[in-house]
């Protein structure tokens, strides 16, 4: 049996995280772990997230606690039911801490999520359903690890709001995304997805980004798109990827900072303390907390490597352009061709009947307009080469075959430019981080200078 709160934070996120990832309290944190952030920057990044947000509030994150009977539950499946709690209550959507304690006498989870979702930027609604909607994922979750479940809820009266819930909840609509949200943390990619909902008895079509998904049973397509923000193809890609695949995260650790990371997570440190909260700009806080979480990414700890980098994606990106206007040539091509193949196979029958008549004129006239457009189209193929053995259908598998390619290649290619245009971003906060602490040096060596005079 657990026993599931949340409250809001409106003061300090910081001072929560570093509360509930106490050494003492999570076996010298052995069972804290974080999703779509890091643990030690996870405020940073709250604050970074909400500012892409339209609106600001006074609620910076929430706080949901999980509090398991003593001795029903071990730290390991305690933290793996708390993170699939987080999981499923903010859908995927917004960044999270986690940490199981184990100091008392009975283990419970502490979970502090961002307010604003990563996704859409939109912010979590805490309602009257909320804590209700947290129970029923509470108890699921319980129930498939074996544990007891509170059952005297049901004799409660029932409010119009539950009522008003399973009447949305049957909806073609709301099973399709309740559906889409339970196989999200089963797959690593979008095509696996779309298998999974396949097996599950769901009918797919369409292509990239633009899939609909129907139920066997039902009537109608549903396009992905039009389910809401979080559904369309960007937005389930990104949740995939930032979902959780570790059979143990729990033991999750930061990878180990070293060159321009360390340096970087140094000033993090040094910015987080008291004595600097007044001296140091929130501009610059975001760029050094956005700079360490790229280079970071991307595993890039010195200057060089940069450098490197920066080449290395405009030659990407060059090249990817050159395949692109390669492709699309091509495709504009096979439009053509296909466009005459498809006349010539359509009126083949009408010139074959003229050549059985004998050429004869009144068949002739009588389809004139059609043997003509036969013959422009086969001279046309002719002059492009075309064999004449080549057929509608493989030339049109063909073009399809380029459409998705080009398609591909824009999605790498607009992925490069992007990661370009962030490196060089991140290059120029590091050359201010260097020149000030090339300033600083200086600074300390013209005092030591000084005081060496006046002596």
């Amino acid at each position: 049996m657990a026993i599931s709160k949340i409250h809001p934070i409106r003061y300090s996120v910081l001072d929560c995280i570093n509360y509930i990832v106490d050494r003492d309290k999570t076996d010298g944190e052995l069972y804290v772990s974080s999703f779509a952030c890091s643990v030690h920057t996870a405020d940073l990044e709250f604050a970074q997230t909400a500012d892409l947000g339209s609106r600001h509030g006074s609620v910076k994150a929430q706080h949901l606690i999980q509090a398991f009977a003593p001795g029903e539950v071990d730290a390991k499946t305690a933290h793996e039911i708390g993170r699939k709690l987080a999981l499923e209550l903010t859908g995927g959507a917004h960044e999270f801490v986690i940490a199981t304690h184990i100091d008392k006498d009975h283990v419970h989870n502490h979970i502090v999520f961002n307010q604003v979702s990563f996704v859409d930027h939109h912010k979590f609604r805490q309602n009257i359903n909320t804590f209700k909607q947290m129970q029923r994922i509470n108890d699921t979750l319980c129930a498939s690890y074996g544990l007891s479940v509170i059952t005297n809820r049901e004799n409660k009266a029932r409010p119009y709001y539950d009522y008003k819930d399973l009447k949305t909840n049957n909806s073609h609509r709301q099973v399709l995304k309740n559906t889409i949200d339970s196989l999200i943390p089963l797959v690593s990619t979008f095509d696996e997805l779309l298998a999974m909902l396949n097996k599950v008895g769901y009918e797919i079509k369409g292509e990239a980004p633009s899939y609909s998904v129907k139920k066997e049973t039902d009537q109608r397509f549903i396009r992905l798109k039009n389910l809401g923000d979080r559904y369309t193809y960007d937005a389930i890609s990104l949740r995939i990827k930032y979902r959780s695949v570790d059979a143990t995260p729990y033991i999750a650790k930061p990878k180990q900072a070293v060159g321009l990371l360390s340096d970087l997570n140094d000033r993090l440190d040094k910015i987080k303390n008291p004595a600097y909260a007044n001296r140091v700009a929130i501009s610059e806080v975001k760029r050094i907390a956005a700079t360490y979480a790229f280079l970071n990414e991307h595993s890039i700890t010195s200057v060089s490597q940069i450098a490197k980098a920066q080449e290395e994606w405009a030659v990407s990106i060059k090249e990817k352009r050159d395949q692109i206007r390669s492709v699309e040539a091509e495709i504009d091509k096979l439009k053509i061709i296909c466009e005459h193949l498809e006349n010539k196979e359509k009126y083949n029958g009408v010139y074959a009947s003229y050549l059985d008549s004998g050429k004869d004129k009144s068949y002739k006239e009588a389809h004139l307009g059609q043997m003509l457009m036969f013959e422009s189209s086969c001279k046309i193929l002719s002059q492009m080469g075309v064999s004449p053995s080549v057929t509608y259908k493989e030339t049109s598998d063909r073009l399809n075959d380029l459409i998705r390619q080009k398609d591909n290649l824009y999605a790498s290619y607009h992925s490069d430019v992007s990661n370009l245009k962030q490196l060089n971003i991140a290059a120029k906060n590091i050359d201010i981080l260097l020149s000030r602490n090339e300033t600083s040096k200086s600074k300390a060596k013209s005092r030591n200078k000084d005081e060496r005079i006046s002596d």
